[in-house]
């Protein structure tokens, strides 16, 4: 007895729809391992800071444990983007989330910068990164809400006004 071909084609997909979930299930658990880990260095950090009284009112102080607690938040994000797309079983990579990571990466990274010896070549670099992936941050949610947006009812009253 042979099988269809759309039932084999079925079959490799739910083959590999299976490998995904198990894969993302491990990254998962990678992932809350090091967030775990990452929070005991802060805590670690914080409280090593804070015998220092005064020194950590410096700059350099602060900019680590923002530093330390925006990298924590990261992996937060990037762990809650593994669970949704486990979750919903919507596949490995979504764009949005992709993009809202690097944009915190991105800003993490401006934070701990030394502006002092940055060039103005960098920092241009980094805005215009900035703007593009808010950009396309933006249009991605825009046409992700473009299906709600049609689905409503249309006011008609209103047809041929210009407000």
């Amino acid at each position: 007895m042979t099988s269809n071909p759309d039932q084999r084609k079925w079959r490799k997909l739910a083959v590999y729809e299976s490998f995904e979930q198990i894969a993302l299930g491990s990254i998962l658990f990678i992932l809350s391992v090091i967030t775990v880990f990452a929070t005991l260095a802060t805590v670690v950090q914080l409280v090593g800071d804070f015998k220092l009284d005064d020194f950590f009112l410096e700059k350099s102080a602060f900019q680590d444990a923002f530093g330390s607690i925006l990298t924590i938040l990261i992996l937060l994000e990037f762990n809650h983007s593994i669970y949704v797309a486990l979750k919903r079983k919507s596949g490995a990579i979504q764009v949005r989330a992709v993009i809202l990571i690097a944009v915190l990466v991105i800003t993490r990274k401006l934070m701990l910068l030394n502006f002092a010896v940055t060039s103005f070549q960098t920092l241009l670099g980094f805005g215009g990164l900035l703007l593009v992936l808010g950009t396309l941050y933006w249009l991605i949610t825009n046409a992700d809400r473009a299906p709600e947006m049609s689905a409503l009812p249309r006011d008609k009253s209103n047809v041929g006004i210009g407000v």
